[in-house]
C-alpha cells in the first residue's frame, strides 16, 4: 500500500508540473516538450520512486500520452490527418513520454535516496 501511495503522489507532482510547464506563453515551446523529463525527475523526488517504480510510473506516464494524443489529434477539426500519421503521433508521445519521464524518475528517486 505505502508504494502505491508514493507512486500516486509521484504520478500527481508529474502532472501538475507538466501542466504547469505548458502554460507560461513563450516558455510553452521549450519547456513543453521537456515536461515528461521534468515531470518525471520531480515526481521521483517526490515519491522517492525506486527502479521498478519508475518502470511502472513510466508505463502510466507513457500509456497516458499516447491516450491523449489519440483522443486529441482527431479531435483538431483544421487538421486532416490521415490514420498513419495519428498513429505515428500516437506512439511518438507514448515512447517519448514514457521514457523521458520513467527514465527522470529513476533519477530522481536516486537523488533523493531511494535504492
Amino acid at each position: 500500500m505505502q508504494r502505491a501511495v508514493r507512486l500516486g503522489k509521484a504520478l500527481a507532482v508529474a502532472v501538475l508540473v507538466m501542466i504547469l510547464s505548458v502554460l507560461p506563453p513563450g516558455l510553452h515551446v521549450i519547456l513543453g516538450p521537456l515536461s515528461p523529463l521534468i515531470g518525471g525527475f520531480a515526481g521521483g523526488i517526490v515519491g522517492r520512486l525506486r527502479g521498478g517504480e519508475a518502470l511502472v510510473f513510466g508505463t502510466i506516464e507513457a500509456v497516458a500520452a499516447g491516450l491523449t494524443a489519440g483522443v486529441l489529434l482527431p479531435r483538431l477539426g483544421h487538421l486532416t490527418l490521415g490514420t498513419a500519421t495519428l498513429w505515428f503521433f500516437g506512439i511518438v508521445a507514448t515512447l517519448y513520454a514514457g521514457v523521458l519521464g520513467g527514465t527522470a524518475a529513476y533519477v530522481g528517486g536516486r537523488q533523493a535516496g531511494a535504492h
